[in-house]
């Protein structure tokens, strides 16, 4: 039975999805004209037996597959998402009028073509979120579950291209908790983004595994950390805090993480994972909140903390952080200061109005070593302003 069972795990689920129904419209002028009047997508039920159990996190794959390409009226370069969802209520709930309440993720991993290996793995770990989420964090490791999955397909880059499959029931999967750092880290709070939205942390440059952020937060403020902009860690799920700003730490009745003093705080998280507990470690420290230029804006001062040029801090969350006048022309460099941390493995710039942090080696500049759009030319008497809340900026 378990070379069976290996064997079955190593399968493919046989999947596919009819063809796209669309007209092309003619064109004289012999230019492409999107069509997407009236477009409609199946998936077919699948061929896996389910009366077998599938380990979807001792599989490599789930083959899902195209019948044929959507027809656009073109050969538009389609992208195609997997949905996934525990709640049986997702098979009769439309994506047009979704209900708030019927949960799904949208795996992370896109495709182009129309035979798609999507990672078992990826759809594995989707499920565990969910289901903890659903039962206050119970693992569900070896559970028999049922599954239901569907494809949206979408023109790249094109609004109002947007069509869905039917959702297929999968049954008898199972999935195992597998710890792993996670490649993205979201803050949210009763603060952040006015409470309503979360906002990503910053990867500390050459240290995976390792973020960073500046948040404001009011007196008993509370706030979450997590993986995704849906998912959150509290107090007591978080290894460790060490508080080195005096924010006054605590646990909030919901279980999230409280700040008693009003202020700007940097927090900066360092996440391992413990093989033998197959647990993940996070260790978070809370620092006063600072930001800095440097460089030739500065005057061509390249010292680390200096207190000259850090920016001023505003009272209020959604407030603008303010720059001294420049005393030089040239690059914007700038970062926000983790104690212990060199200010380059920090830095950000600024791209399209958006922060933008670094992620590569910058022997020499922004300009030469990632690329001019990233670099921002300073005058002298200038200031950079940065809204820390909304992660943009601007230098005038």
């Amino acid at each position: 039975m378990k070379n069976y069972m290996k064997y079955l795990c190593g399968l493919s689920l046989l999947c596919g999805l009819c063809v796209l129904s669309t007209s092309c419209e003619k064109d004289t002028d012999s230019n492409p004209t999107l069509n997407t009047d009236n477009l409609q997508m199946t998936l077919l039920e699948s061929a896996y037996p389910t009366s077998l159990i599938l380990d979807l996190s001792n599989s490599e794959t789930v083959n899902l597959k195209v019948k044929e390409q959507p027809n656009y009226g073109y050969p538009a370069v389609t992208i195609y998402s997997v949905q996934v969802s525990i709640d049986p209520a997702f098979q009769t709930v439309a994506p047009t009028d979704a209900d708030p309440s019927v949960k799904y993720v949208t795996l992370s991993t896109t495709y182009t073509t129309a035979n798609m290996n999507v990672d078992a793995m990826e759809l594995n770990n989707a499920i565990i979120k969910m289901y903890q989420a659903a039962n206050n964090g119970a693992d569900p490791t070896g559970l028999k579950l049922d599954v239901y999955i569907r494809v949206k397909a979408e023109v790249a880059r094109t609004q109002g291209t947007e069509c869905y499959s039917n959702v297929i029931k999968m049954s008898n999967l199972t999935v195992a908790y597998v710890a792993a750092i996670p490649k993205t880290l979201y803050l949210s709070g009763t603060s952040v983004k006015g409470g309503s939205g979360a906002k990503e942390w910053a990867p500390v440059y050459g240290a995976p595994g390792n973020f960073y952020t500046l948040a404001y937060f009011g007196a008993g403020d509370t706030f979450l950390w997590g993986d995704s902009e849906e998912t959150g860690t509290g107090y007591s799920r978080t290894s460790s805090i060490d508080d080195q700003a005096s924010a006054g730490i605590d646990e909030a009745e919901d279980g999230s993480i409280k700040v008693s003093t009003a202020g700007w705080y940097v927090l900066s998280i360092a996440t391992v994972v413990d093989k033998a507990k197959n647990a993940l470690v996070s260790d978070l420290t809370i620092y006063p909140g600072a930001a800095y230029v440097i460089g030739n804006v500065a005057g061509g001062d390249w010292t680390d903390s200096n207190a000259d040029w850090q920016m001023k801090a505003p009272a209020t969350a959604d407030g603008i952080w303010e720059s001294p006048a420049f005393t030089g022309s040239g690059e914007l460099r700038a970062y926000i200061k983790v104690p212990g941390l060199d200010w380059w493995k920090t830095e950000f710039t600024l791209f399209k109005s958006s922060l933008y942090w670094r992620t590569v080696d910058i022997p020499s500049n922004w300009k030469d070593n990632v690329g001019a759009a990233y670099s921002v030319t300073c005058s002298e008497g200038q200031k950079l302003y940065v809204n820390f809340d909304e992660l943009t900026g601007e230098v005038k």
